[in-house]
């Protein structure tokens, strides 16, 4: 499974939104976590296109302090920087991103470590 992390920026319609995304690849099928304004976010999707720029079709989401709003996500990986655009029923945002080193796992706690 490749997993890949990016620090994200969405051009929402209260201004930038910095934030980070966690893609895990695996064949065709995408999952992963979006982390924006404070919050983590699930998502699931596809492949669109494998190859040296692959092109991504994510769902899910996002948690704000009012609620949930769907959304759909497609975007193009090229060099490291992610570009694309994320659309909710309130409208579509420019998403863009750069590749980041993947956060480590945090060690699980074993009954002797308590």
């Amino acid at each position: 499974m490749k997993k890949i992390s990016y620090a994200i920026v969405l051009q929402s319609q209260l201004g930038p939104r910095a934030g980070t995304l966690l893609l895990q690849e695996e064949d065709h099928v995408v999952s992963g976590e979006l982390c924006l304004l404070g919050r983590h976010s699930r998502f699931t999707g596809s492949v669109l296109e494998k190859g040296t720029n692959p092109k991504y079709l994510i769902s899910g989401a996002l948690r704000t302090r009012t609620g949930r709003e769907d959304y759909d996500a497609i975007f193009t990986v090229c060099q490291g920087r992610l570009s694309g655009g994320l659309v909710t029923r309130h409208g579509c945002w420019d998403l863009t991103g750069i590749q980041a080193a993947v956060p480590a796992a945090k060690p699980e706690r074993t009954a002797a470590a308590t």
